[in-house]
């Protein structure tokens, strides 16, 4: 067996199973909170194309995808970003959803072969991220992000030694789980960094198409970056699971250099994940249609509101930048807090010190919980103001 699979921990929920094992319920009285999959209904004319073209489930798809889906992609992100130039040939390939693509990306990108390959990641992070460094046999380094800068990742304390050492940087904006959004500045001085030391940045950008509908939407790093010159530094990550509620499609797509594109395209063709015929005409209409993305927005809009107002006003809880989660600092310690959440009011949270690492002597996600707002109005009245509940009597 690969010898870097004993370097993997258990995912966090594995954790959470064993935090609450001998806590009694039903899964009818349970409302989880804890994991990020959008509840809304998935758009019924995406269902409709994959129902349309079941025929060409007998079919083997490449690894490259069809012509026509590389250009909805090239096309939203022409429209999304306001860039001038993307190529549908050389710039974007389809992906399997962004964890799979992610870990696929990071397994390509590290040559091991060199002395103490690193992969700088944000803290607290999505735990894809550490896993994909391990099993491609770099150290995972870890950048603290603090509630005193507004979540903001300490970039300048990384050591000269690091970046010299730095095969790839990964960014998440708007950041699971705190729904900080990086600003242009922030990524134009990383993109500096990456020319300067020679790596590549990874941006997961999954969240990009949530946030409140009345402000100016997240920018993407492609808006400080133009792929289609040489050598660009920038590989992004989209999907359609939490714009278009259509997390079991598993569907997304990678954008950047050629280079990069021309080479993770020979790793997939070997890595055999390809999207199905019926789930890219689908996915074309998903990323071709911006009517149900602005829906989707307005409904956060207002499960949001709902959420915020079950709290009471000294908690000051305010909607993030981005994302569909509360970033939820409590009073005590956030596994005691999930396990009495859970116990006494059926609600399920995801405690923050697993999605952080300790750092400096510090782990930031500790005395945090992460909260998706992802339910019905109804339902997320319910479980918030039992969280609010819990919450006022520590």
């Amino acid at each position: 067996m690969n010898k870097y699979l004993d370097s993997l921990t258990d995912y966090p929920f594995e954790f959470l199973s064993r935090l609450l094992k001998d806590i009694d319920k039903t899964n009818e009285e349970i409302i989880g909170l804890h994991i990020g999959e959008p509840k809304g209904d998935a758009p019924p004319e995406a269902l409709q194309a994959i129902n349309d073209n079941f025929s060409h489930y007998s079919k083997y798809p490449t690894s490259k995808g069809d012509i026509s889906l590389r250009e909805a992609y090239s096309e939203w992100l022409l429209d999304r970003f306001k860039l001038k130039n993307v190529d549908p040939n050389k710039n974007v390939l389809p992906i399997s959803g962004s964890r799979e693509g992610l870990f696929s990306f990071i397994q390509s990108a590290i040559d091991s072969t060199k002395p103490r390959p690193i992969v700088i990641i944000p803290n607290p992070f999505y735990k894809i991220y550490e896993g994909a460094a391990l099993m491609a046999g770099a150290e995972p380094y870890f950048v603290n992000s603090q509630e005193d800068e507004n979540f903001k990742t300490d970039f300048d304390s990384i050591p000269e030694e690091i970046w010299k050492n730095c095969q790839l940087l990964i960014l998440c904006s708007p950041s699971n789980p705190t729904g900080n959004c990086l600003e242009k500045s922030e990524y134009e001085r990383l993109i500096e960094k990456a020319i300067s030391y020679d790596f590549l940045i990874c941006s997961d950008e999954c969240y990009v198409d949530i946030y409140e509908s009345s402000t100016e939407p997240p920018i993407g790093i492609l808006e400080c970056e133009d792929i289609t010159l040489p050598k660009s530094k920038s590989v992004v990550f989209h999907s359609l699971s939490k714009r278009s509620n259509l997390a079991g499609l598993r569907s997304g797509f990678v954008s950047a250099g050629e280079e990069v594109i021309e080479k993770l395209g020979l790793y997939r063709t070997y890595h055999g994940v390809t999207l199905p015929i019926p789930s890219q005409i689908a996915s074309e209409w998903a990323w071709k249609d911006r009517k149900h993305v602005e829906e989707n927005r307005r409904n956060y809009d207002q499960k949001y509101k709902t959420a915020i107002s079950c709290f009471e006003s000294v908690h000051n809880i305010q909607r993030p930048q981005g994302g569909f989660y509360i970033w939820l600092k409590v009073p005590c310690n956030d596994e005691d807090f999930v396990k009495t959440l859970y116990e006494k009011e059926s609600v399920l949270a995801l405690p923050g010190s697993y999605l952080g690492k300790e750092e400096k002597g510090i782990n930031p996600g500790k005395g945090y919980v992460r909260l998706a707002v992802v339910h019905d109005t109804d339902t997320i009245a319910k479980a918030f103001t039992a969280v609010n509940r819990t919450l006022s009597a520590y």
